[in-house]
């Protein structure tokens, strides 16, 4: 077999791969697709298996020439690729003549590489961690979130009460606009921000059963709505009905209801704060590494094939839609501009296809490898999060290939330690805004029922 590999013209890491079968291989297989046709099939006029060559040729000559291009291109080409050490990353484009007996056989192969990442910097970078310091007031507003979760509602028959914070008020709302936006008989909770139109929570308070208003609202520019970004528009809501939500006092009957297994105020304002405390350091450390993956690109520049920003872009979009699938949600109701939404997932597969490459080259570099009990940890931290036996995680894994996706994860992380070790790290006092965010993630799984 003789191989000539050249790089494209377009990029190094597209290849041009020209082999050649002599045609003694070429007579091997021949003779291997004629066997296996004596052996399969009845010819009148000839014992089963042992009708002639050129008798077997009239009838199915056209299957074996078909055969046995698709034979010769598939053994030999995975030869090749062996041959000259290349990790092929792309559905191969294939072009050849007819093969013959007694012939040498030709094909071209062109097909893109696994890029070689020569790495220029890995190290010794300037590095800053947000400070986790868990104050008294975040404790409490969990605490009073807490309460809201766990607080009583009832309607409010009362035609002169008037809503407050908290309170959940059913409306009936138009948009003459934008017809899409009316909706009857919807909840919204008295001055939340949450909702589908902007500050819709703050504009009903203060109002009664029965009340009408009109409110002059702003889409911003990242609302998950795309079609009403920027947009300005009047809404008109009527109020249908208020419910109020009684909170309970906060002692420790409350705090006994609030977690399971806690018996006292003391006990639940520790447990809430060592929550937000490892929340917190995970946010720190997740905003961290973000930092250090952003650094490592922008250091190591690579020339990435767009066969594989495609694969991780089709998997993302795959991955995504089944997720929305199964909330009942369709993926072009939240994305109804595709030519955008496909520019932003071919940019985030690129970045994460970039930092994954630059992973396994520093992980080669310095040793890094996972070993048994790292997958056996993994696993046991998930079978915990999940309360499942480990022995059942590691099976389902096992089953839908999950087990790689481990080791690359216990990589990731480990590579992510050795440079974060080896740079200049600082510690600094963490902004207002994650501070928020924390707040927001402790009270989210903290037990009750929320309207």
């Amino acid at each position: 077999m003789k191989v000539v590999l050249k790089d494209s013209e377009n990029a190094s890491t597209a290849k041009e791969m020209e082999v050649v079968v002599p045609k003694e291989d070429v007579n091997k297989v021949v003779s291997e697709i004629y066997d296996d046709i004596i052996k399969s099939v009845t010819i009148k006029g000839f014992r089963k298996g042992r009708a002639p060559r050129n008798v077997i040729r009239m009838y199915y000559g056209d299957y074996v020439v078909s055969e046995l291009s698709k034979r010769l291109i598939s053994e030999y080409f995975d030869k090749a690729v062996k041959e000259q050490g290349l990790f092929v990353v792309s559905a191969p484009e294939f072009t050849n003549d007819s093969p013959k007996e007694g012939e040498d056989f030709r094909f071209t192969a062109k097909f893109d590489v696994k890029p070689e990442v020569k790495l220029e910097k890995y190290t010794g970078f300037d590095l800053k961690k947000q400070k986790v310091n868990v104050t008294d007031e975040m404790v409490d507003d969990v605490i009073k979130r807490l309460r809201e979760n766990l607080g009583e509602i009832k309607n409010v028959e009362d035609n002169e009460y008037l809503v407050k914070e908290g309170d959940f008020v059913g409306l009936d709302i138009t948009c003459k606009d934008y017809p899409d936006l009316s909706r009857e008989n919807i909840t919204v909770e008295a001055a939340s921000d949450r909702g589908f139109i902007p500050d819709l929570g703050n504009a009903v308070v203060g109002l009664k059963l029965g009340d009408t208003k009109d409110i002059e609202v702003e889409f911003p520019d990242d609302h998950f709505m795309e079609n009403m970004r920027g947009i300005k528009t009047t809404v008109s809501l009527v109020v249908k009905s208020i419910r109020s939500r009684i909170l309970p006092e906060v002692d420790d009957d409350f705090a006994k209801k609030a977690r399971d297994g806690i018996e006292n105020m003391d006990e639940l304002k520790s447990t809430i704060r060592s929550e937000l405390e490892e929340r917190m350091e995970n946010n720190a450390r997740s905003a961290l590494v973000r930092d250090v993956a952003g650094k490592l690109i922008e250091a190591n520049p690579i020339e990435v094939p767009e066969s594989m920003v495609k694969v991780q872009a089709g998997l993302m979009i795959r991955g995504l839609s089944q997720r929305l699938m199964s909330q009942g949600i369709n993926l072009e109701d939240l994305y109804p501009d595709p030519d955008a939404f496909k520019e932003d997932t071919l940019k985030e597969a690129e970045r994460i296809v970039r930092q994954s490459l630059i992973m396994e080259a520093i992980a080669d570099e310095v040793g890094i490898k996972v070993e048994g009990e790292d997958i056996d940890k993994e696993i046991s931290l998930m079978a915990e999060k999940y309360n499942v036996p480990s022995e059942e995680v590691r099976k389902t894994l096992e089953e839908r290939g999950g087990i790689e996706d481990i080791k690359f994860s216990i990589i990731e992380k480990k590579v992510f330690d050795y440079v974060i070790d080896n740079s200049n790290l600082e510690e600094v006092d963490e902004s207002s805004e994650n501070t928020e965010e924390n707040k927001d993630d402790a009270s989210t799984d903290s037990g009750g029922t929320d309207e």
